[in-house]
C-alpha cells in the first residue's frame, strides 16, 4: 500500500457523489453521531486524491458527511493520485471487515466488491467464513445480485428483519413481489423458519394459481389480519400461516374442518378431546381424558368405549377412508379476493 499522508483537505474538493469504496449499512448509528456531537472528529477520515485537487472518499463516510456542513477543512489521511484501485479496494474491504460487527446489508456488498478484485475459491475459502455467510458456489452470484437491490430492501436485511436464507430465496422474485414479501415480514417480524415457510407457501400458490405474489399478499383476508389493531404480531404470523395453509391445500382444509365440525356435535365430555392425524397423515388419532382421581378416569373410560361404538363416532372415519396427501399439488380455484 502506497504511503498516505495527513493533510488538510478541502471539503468542496471532494467528490461527494463517489461511493466506490462505499459499504453502506443502512441503519443509523446513534453512537457514532453522539460521539461526533461530543467530540467532534477523533480519527481522520481517508481519501484517495484520484485526480490532481480531487478526493474520493475511502473510508469515514459519515464522518465526512456530519463534517460537510460544519466546516470548509477535514485533516484527513490521503492516498496519492497513483494509488492502485485494487489495492485501496481490498485494503477498505479488508479493514471493513475487521472492525466490527457487520449486518448482512454490509457483508453482501462486501461480498459484492470483493468478487471484482478476487477469486471464487478465495471468496468461498477466507471472505465468505470471515463475514459467516454461505459460500456455497450457487449462493455467490446470488449474494451478489442481492447487493443491487434498492436501500429499502437493503434496510429489511441491515434491520435482521429477514434472514440470510429468506434473502437467497428472494432473489429468484420480482422486484414487486419481493417487496410485498417485505412488506409483510416487517410487520410479522417472526423466525427465519416461519420467513421460509412462508414464502415457499406464497410461491407454490402463486405458481399454482398464476398470480403475482403482490396480487396474492394484497389480498383483503391477509391485509384484515396484517392491519388488525386487536392481534399481535406473533398472532398475525399465526393467522397468516393459517390462512396460506388453508389456500394452499384447500381440498384437505375442507376435510379438515368437516371432521373438527363432527367432532364438535358429537358431545364429547368435558374432560375429553379428540384429533385425527396430523395432516390426516397416518392412521392414529388421539383420545386425552383428563381426570383427577382414579373412579372419573374408570367412568371416562366406560364413556370412551360407548363412544366408540356409536355411528357418530365411526362416520368419522368414512370422512378419512381415502386421505388427502399433505402435499398434493392439483390445482384449485383461486380461493381469495381477486383485485383488479
Amino acid at each position: 500500500m502506497e504511503s498516505k499522508r495527513l493533510v488538510s483537505a478541502p471539503l468542496s474538493q471532494i467528490d461527494w457523489e463517489d461511493h466506490t469504496f462505499a459499504v453502506p449499512s443502512y441503519v443509523p448509528d446513534e453512537r457514532l453521531e453522539q460521539s461526533l456531537e461530543t467530540c467532534g472528529v477523533l480519527t481522520p477520515p481517508t481519501l484517495w486524491e484520484k485526480t490532481p485537487h480531487r478526493f474520493v472518499i475511502l473510508d469515514g463516510f459519515k464522518r465526512l458527511f456530519w463534517l460537510r456542513c460544519r466546516c470548509d477543512h477535514v485533516q484527513a489521511l490521503v492516498h496519492p493520485t497513483d494509488a492502485e484501485h485494487r489495492k485501496l479496494l481490498a485494503f477498505r474491504l479488508e479493514t471493513k471487515m475487521f472492525s466490527r460487527p457487520l449486518n448482512l446489508a454490509e457483508k453482501v456488498h462486501i461480498v459484492a466488491k470483493y468478487a471484482t478484485l478476487t477469486t471464487q475459491e478465495d471468496l468461498q475459502r477466507r471472505i465468505c467464513p470471515t463475514l459467516g455467510i454461505s459460500g456455497a458456489a450457487d449462493t455467490l452470484p446470488r449474494w451478489c445480485s442481492i447487493a443491487t437491490w434498492p436501500s429499502n430492501h437493503l434496510a429489511a436485511l441491515a434491520q435482521e428483519l429477514i434472514a440470510d436464507k429468506t434473502a437467497l430465496l428472494l432473489t429468484s422474485v420480482s422486484h414487486t413481489d419481493r417487496e410485498a414479501f417485505l412488506d409483510l415480514i416487517q410487520t410479522l417480524r417472526c423466525s427465519a423458519s416461519l420467513q421460509v415457510e412462508i414464502l415457499e407457501r406464497c410461491k407454490d400458490i402463486a405458481q399454482r394459481d398464476g398470480v403475482t405474489w403482490q396480487t396474492l399478499l394484497s389480498a383483503s383476508e391477509i391485509q384484515n389480519i396484517v392491519k388488525d389493531p386487536e392481534r399481535n404480531r406473533r398472532e398475525k404470523t399465526a393467522a397468516v400461516r393459517e390462512l396460506l395453509k388453508q389456500w394452499r391445500f384447500p381440498r384437505l382444509w375442507k376435510k379438515m374442518t368437516a371432521i373438527q365440525n363432527a367432532i364438535a356435535q358429537m358431545s364429547l365430555p368435558s374432560n375429553m378431546s379428540l384429533a385425527p392425524p396430523a395432516y390426516l397423515e397416518g392412521e392414529v388419532w388421539e383420545l386425552k381424558v383428563h381426570f383427577r382421581h382414579p373412579e372419573a378416569l374408570a367412568a371416562s373410560v366406560q364413556k370412551a368405549a360407548s363412544l366408540a361404538q356409536s355411528q357418530e363416532f365411526q362416520n368419522l372415519f368414512h370422512l378419512v377412508d381415502h386421505p388427502v396427501a399433505f402435499h398434493e399439488d392439483e390445482p384449485t380455484p383461486f380461493l381469495f379476493t381477486r383485485h383488479p
